[in-house]
């Protein structure tokens, strides 16, 4: 079986066309959805599972465990939600590719706050304010950590700030 990662859980047309192809010709013909924004493939044989995961990391979709992309997640933002102050998709993607280091703890961009979607346990919480972000640790038995609010247009300061909050050491999940 093959698995791989939707980056932010957004899968395309083009990207369904070769899943499917790919499940008809070599696997066990069908598709599994998994809840971590993954896509898994039955059946692939390991003679054509590495040429399957380069075709399908040339069309996008994660293909490496080792990707910044994995434990990051977002909100829809805008223009999808209302009450979203940003575009948190396309922020989280600027901000992936300015840099950063991909620590243990995973990263939740939300367009507001009320934080739609994010993760259990320890996180870092991206929260747009309007033309900034606000950045801290959520989930930590001492509680959240102190903000750090970053203007969105510079989002090379936000990678280093995402990088930081991410780096943190107190990552023991809050319990009630």
């Amino acid at each position: 079986a093959l698995s791989l990662l939707a980056p932010l859980g957004r899968l395309t047309s083009a990207h369904l066309r070769e899943l499917a192809a790919i499940a008809a010709q070599d696997g066990a013909g069908e598709l599994r959805m998994t809840p971590w924004r993954g896509v898994v493939l039955p059946g692939l044989s390991p003679e054509t599972a590495g040429p399957r995961l380069r075709e399908l990391a040339a069309t996008g979709l994660v293909t490496d465990p080792a990707s910044p992309w994995y434990g990051l997640g977002a909100c829809t933002g805008r223009p999808g939600c209302a009450k979203s102050l940003a575009d948190v998709r396309a922020d989280a993607v600027a901000t992936l590719r300015a840099g950063g280091a991909t620590e243990p703890l995973p990263v939740h961009w939300s367009g507001c706050a009320r934080r739609c979607g994010h993760p259990h346990g320890a996180w870092v919480d991206v929260v747009a304010t309007g033309d900034a972000y606000e950045v801290s640790v959520r989930g930590t038995r001492d509680g959240a950590a102190a903000a750090t609010t970053v203007p969105t247009t510079e989002p090379g300061r936000l990678a280093d700030a995402v990088a930081s909050a991410r780096a943190a050491t107190r990552t023991t999940p809050t319990t009630t």
